[in-house]
């Protein structure tokens, strides 16, 4: 049978084990914010019920989604992102807790995308959800998580792309726009096909004045937070929910900057995110050198509600660990993963000696040593060539000499080194090699 017929399928990957190195690296530092920041670690299901998504996942992502009917002829989805999952699980699980509630993820999604760089039809996630305060001081929260996982990662040039959906959404309410329309000019928005955009507020009847206040707002972006503010307030002073939201995000600034927080904000009151479920404030995370985004969240303060629960705010920040990956390989970023663990070898060269090997390897195991044992029966002087292209540092030798005597022979592969002694000298002998 020929072996093209069992490709990975298009858009998956196979990974390598460096590759999953450094994408557990990632995700080691993740969860070390869940403890930091006291976020608990939930697993929900791989597989929803499409009716999870549909609702409120956004045109595009509805057709994308891995879709189908199970044995009980109900439609069901590879979850394409979590947030709606951690929003079923709360109201399964956690109605009766104390609010905030929370709570961590790191899971794997689908989507049905175009194949490209940093674009995988399989990819991971992690999740932040902060469940239960509707005040800013959550906002600044996620916001405080998003930059710290950047620095401990070893980023220096980084920012977050940040805007209040509800500053856009405002005016367009003020317009009579409905909600399907609103959600279709923001999906464009998201893919910046603004004209278009344009053209179907045009063809609703949106008044000129309206589109050329909504034209100004996409060109206000950048660092000049304090300019950008004053810019944005001229222009939706005469919507009052743009207002409420820029009032919103003007307080999440403040205490950032009253904090001394240091986040890395660059405004852009054109940005919108494809999801149709977000309330407030909206961000992504981008690097120097990679043009797609490596994370990004919001506040969602109705997507409780939505499926039947009782309206909890929300404020969530979702990083992608594949993209992450991707882009400290871009900025060169060495990961400080853990290669010190001596490694050893054991190589029994008689029939006699293999479950000597075994009790061996079990000691040297328990002292935290990672440690082989030959299972290829090469012969000694193949095993050690072996050990040496491999990184072994020590290679240990057990033949029916060592049986006799009870000892082991250790040969350290780096200086060549080699010594006939009992099991715990040896032990101490690679404990105490730096």
């Amino acid at each position: 049978m020929s072996k093209e017929k069992f490709k990975v399928l298009r858009g998956l990957r196979d990974l390598l084990p460096e590759e999953v190195e450094k994408m557990n690296y990632v995700k080691s530092v993740i969860r070390e914010l869940f403890t930091l920041y006291g976020y608990k670690e939930i697993i929900t299901p791989t597989l929803e019920s499409y009716d999870l998504f549909e609702a409120k996942a956004g045109e595009e992502l509805r057709h994308r989604m891995y879709t189908f009917k199970d044995l009980g002829n109900r439609k069901v989805a590879l979850r394409p992102e979590i947030t709606p999952s951690v929003a079923r699980f709360y109201i399964n699980h956690m109605l009766s807790k104390p609010k905030p509630v929370r709570l961590g993820y790191i899971s794997n999604c689908f989507r049905y995308d175009e194949p490209q760089y940093g674009r995988y039809r399989e990819f991971w996630q992690g999740g932040f959800e902060l469940i239960g305060s509707p005040n800013p001081e959550a906002d600044v929260e996620i916001l405080s998580i998003a930059d710290m996982l950047m620095r401990r990662l070893g980023f220096s040039d980084y920012y977050l792309k940040l805007n209040h959906i509800g500053i856009l959404k405002g005016i367009l309410i003020s317009e009579n726009v409905s909600e399907k329309t609103q959600n279709t000019v923001l999906g464009l928005f998201d893919k910046l096909r603004y004209e278009e955009a344009i053209k179907i507020l045009e063809s609703n009847g949106v008044t000129k004045k309206c589109i050329d206040d909504i034209k100004e707002l996409i060109n206000l972006k950048g660092q000049q937070i304090e300019l950008i503010i004053r810019n944005v307030e001229e222009i939706v002073n005469k919507y009052p929910i743009s207002l409420e939201a820029l009032s919103n995000l003007k307080n999440i600034i403040k205490i950032i900057e009253l904090a001394e927080l240091k986040i890395p904000i660059r405004l852009d009151l054109g940005f919108a995110r494809g999801l149709e479920y977000y309330t407030g404030i909206i961000f992504e995370c981008f690097t120097s050198k990679m043009k797609l985004s490596v994370g990004g969240g919001g506040r969602y303060d109705n997507l409780i509600e939505t499926f039947g629960g009782p309206h909890v705010p929300a404020v969530g920040y979702a990083p992608g660990i594949d993209r992450i990956v991707l882009a400290i390989e871009e900025e060169g970023i060495n990961l400080p993963i853990d290669r010190k663990k001596k490694k050893v070898i054991i190589i029994p060269i008689s029939q006699n000696a293999i479950p000597n090997a075994f009790k061996v390897a079990s000691k040297f195991r328990e002292a935290q040593f990672i440690t082989e044992i030959d299972v290829a029966r090469k012969g000694l002087k193949k095993m050690l060539s072996y050990a040496s292209s491999c990184g072994f540092n020590y290679a240990i030798i057990i033949g029916e000499t060592e049986l006799k005597n009870e000892k082991i022979t250790l040969k350290n592969l780096e200086r060549g080194a080699q010594y006939t002694i009992t099991v715990e000298e040896a032990i101490n002998i690679v404990r105490d090699d730096i």
